[in-house]
């Protein structure tokens, strides 16, 4: 039987009788599978869900259409997939209902999705396509190596499965948030953030998303890189920065162990002094109490000035891990000075300062900030005291508010300045122009304010020497 209505359409088309042989074709049909005619019409297509198709058959209403994936043809026409649409087909109503089969060639799309999840399969990153309501639609192979999810497990979830709170709970109010207002906060933009894997274990990641519309449908594509081996890296060095500063400040707190010494003795001859005058006065008959007490007074005094003095090189010289606090800048440095005025006393060489009031804190590690500042004083007093403090012996701390919500800390000398043969090796490591130098100073200065988020370096003064300083971000700029 010829089917004359669809003989001449481009595509194949084809009638199957009540007993399920193919009872004719059209023109398309005959030469993409010739001599099918009269054979179960199944047995074209070896991909088929018979049991689907019979249960989606048997659900559509009278008359409906049930498209179903076939996948590839049988030989003849092997390489080539087509989708299959299925119509009941009644020659009257009191005829046994026969079907009407039409098939949609999608070699083309086969193929193109095949690439793609080649490609989705290749990737490094883990990619996941969620439709609008945040329901996962792709799932690749890095994302079931990070999660721990198989697809078939995941697709059809909702995506929050995979964030840990408070982000599980809101993700909802996110995604409608963006789609009411269009405001992006992620899309477009990426961020850090932690997501959550099957077992439960927390995991450092870089997420992407981008939206992706089609045919008046809304998805989001997102990118997620894996980023645990880099924070172990991270920590390591972190570990080891650290551990050279503390170097740098036992080799700073060596260099200054004459005006250490110098410092301590004072207080420590003043309560030798004190006490022996207090033993003299109570080897008297009529021991005079008022003076007495007032040196008792004076040698608590000294005792307090000396332990002081040993809890500051303390503080400053001992190993920890770095801790940031809110701090006020001013009181940082003019604490700092106690710590080296002694120092400077030694080499002749006066401190001033010229702090800016009103500053805003500062959220940094004190002890990190003051191991720069005290480096930065003591370069000053060494290039002054090379020329012979020719141009002067005055060394000015300054502080002063920036735009952008950023601070400055400045030590300005008046020493020789920087030469030009000095400025491309001045921040490397083991360079150095002082005779026992490191070459180290500069170098941890320099990273430990870049871990703070700030800058440090120089400018030539207009007369003599040169200024050093760095840069801080305020506590309320680091929090927003």
């Amino acid at each position: 039987m010829r089917l004359p209505d669809t003989h001449a359409l481009p595509f194949p088309v084809f009638a199957v009788g009540p007993d399920g042989l193919i009872e004719s074709g059209n023109g398309a049909f005959e030469a993409l599978l010739p001599g099918w005619s009269g054979r179960p019409w199944q047995q074209a297509f070896p991909n088929l869900d018979l049991a689907a198709f019979r249960a989606r058959w048997a659900a559509a209403t009278p008359g409906a259409t049930v498209t179903l994936p076939t996948g590839e043809l049988s030989a003849p026409a092997d390489g080539r997939f087509f989708n299959l649409l299925c119509q009941p087909l009644l020659d009257s109503e009191t005829d046994p209902a026969r079907m009407l089969g039409i098939l949609v060639e999608v070699t083309e799309l086969v193929r193109r999705q095949a690439e793609t999840v080649a490609i989705l399969d290749t990737a490094v990153d883990a990619i996941i396509l969620i439709d609008e309501s945040g329901r996962v639609e792709t799932f690749n192979a890095a994302a079931e190596r990070l999660f721990g999810y198989a697809p078939a497990d995941i697709v059809g979830r909702p995506v929050n499965v995979l964030m840990p709170e408070p982000h599980r709970t809101r993700h909802d109010e996110y995604l409608h948030r963006y789609m009411e207002t269009g405001e992006k906060r992620i899309i477009g933009i990426g961020r850090e953030l932690e997501a959550q894997t099957r077992d439960g274990r927390r995991v450092p990641i870089s997420l992407a998303v981008s939206e992706i519309r089609l045919q008046g449908r809304r998805r989001f594509a997102g990118i997620i890189r894996d980023l645990s081996e880099q924070y172990a890296v991270r920590e390591t060095l972190a570990e080891q920065r650290e551990r050279l500063a503390h170097v740098g400040r036992l080799s700073t707190m060596g260099e200054m162990t004459a005006s250490i010494a110098h410092e301590i003795n004072q207080p420590l001859t003043a309560i030798a002094m004190y006490a022996q005058s207090s033993l003299k006065l109570l080897q008297r008959e009529d021991p005079d109490l008022g003076k007495l007490a007032a040196a008792l007074e004076k040698l608590n005094t000294q005792s307090l000035r000396a332990g002081a003095i040993i809890e500051r090189i303390q503080r400053f010289a001992r190993a920890r891990e770095s801790q940031r606090e809110r701090s006020r800048l001013n009181n940082l440095l003019r604490d700092l000075v106690k710590l080296a005025e002694g120092d400077a006393r030694l080499q002749d060489v006066t401190i001033t300062f010229d702090l800016q009031d009103g500053l805003a804190d500062v959220y940094c590690d004190p002890i990190q900030i003051q191991q720069v500042a005290l480096n930065l004083i003591r370069n000053a007093i060494d290039a002054m005291k090379g020329i012979d403090c020719r141009h002067g012996n005055a060394i000015t701390i300054t502080s002063r508010a920036l735009e952008g919500g950023m601070v400055e800390v400045a030590v300005s000398d008046q020493g020789p300045g920087v030469s030009d043969d000095q400025v491309m090796l001045l921040f490397k490591p083991f360079h150095t122009t002082k005779k026992d130098g490191m070459g180290m100073g500069l170098s941890i200065c320099r990273t430990i304010i870049a871990e703070h988020g700030g800058v440090l370096s120089y400018r030539n003064n207009p007369g003599p020497g040169v200024t050093f300083f760095f840069t801080l971000p305020t506590g309320e700029r680091d929090h927003a």
